[in-house]
């Protein structure tokens, strides 16, 4: 998606990934890798990310007074052109 100039650089850090993929509940796995994407990117884009923590539990993955966790404006970004991408393919 950053070769395709769908995101920029910097937007969705691997390790803010993780995070987030490690917030999904292990039911939405197991299917196809298509199911598995589908059902993972609408479960988090419907969640209460507030609530999310880093995959080392030690951090919230988006809060907006820490300097380790991402901005919540651009994980809604990037999981809003990650849908688009997804719908497009």
């Amino acid at each position: 998606m950053i070769e395709k100039k769908i995101i920029d650089d910097g937007l969705a850090p691997s390790y803010f990934l993780e995070g987030l993929l490690w917030n999904v509940p292990l039911d939405r796995f197991g299917g196809t890798e298509q199911q598995n994407f589908s059902d993972t990117i609408e479960w988090l884009w419907k969640a209460d990310r507030t609530k999310f923590a880093c995959a080392n539990d030690l951090y919230y993955l988006c809060h907006p007074t820490s300097l380790v966790t991402w901005q919540a404006e651009k994980c809604e970004r990037f999981l809003s052109k990650a849908i688009d991408y997804w719908k497009a393919h």
